[in-house]
């Protein structure tokens, strides 16, 4: 494992619209973990992506919806950083959520920006062309391209775990 994603100590893609080089950086301050909302109703695979977030000191998990419609509710009550959306809700649409956090947070003036990133076991080209629309930053593949999701992350936070 390369060395930027070991787990911190004692801590318990294709189709980007953002590369490293842009200038567009998470709203949490130098220092702070990135603050994640993480959609995904399967509860077996919630469970194990929070634990493997929960690792590193530069993630912490702040929100955890299984709905569409739960996944909006939760964008108003704290803010944050990067959004982790599967597409199938049930019920609902990550497609649906992926829309409210575009309407609540939109680029700002001073770069604040909430990152979204799809992963979903419907990797077909209409469905990434309607995430990417609808304002996903990133889609990835649940059986192909998990691995992809830290790297991603590491990248958007600006700092290593």
């Amino acid at each position: 494992m390369p060395p930027s994603l070991q787990p911190a100590t004692g801590t318990s893609a294709d189709s980007k619209r953002h590369s490293s080089s842009d200038s567009v950086r998470p709203n949490g301050a130098p220092g702070k973990p990135l603050r994640i909302l993480l959609v995904e109703d399967s509860p077996l695979l919630r469970s194990r992506l929070e634990g493997m977030l929960s690792q590193y000191a530069a993630f912490k998990v702040t929100g955890l919806a299984s709905a569409e419609a739960e996944a909006v509710e939760k964008l108003d009550s704290v803010p944050y950083d990067a959004i982790v959306v599967d597409v199938e809700l049930r019920p609902g649409s990550g497609i649906g959520v992926i829309r409210s956090a575009r309407a609540r947070n939109r680029d700002t003036s001073d770069g604040t920006h909430v990152w979204i990133i799809v992963l979903t076991n419907y990797d077909l080209p209409t469905v990434r062309e309607r995430c990417m629309a609808a304002g996903a930053d990133h889609f990835l593949d649940k059986m192909r391209e998990i691995d992809q999701l830290m790297p991603i992350l590491v990248q958007i936070s600006g700092r290593k775990p």
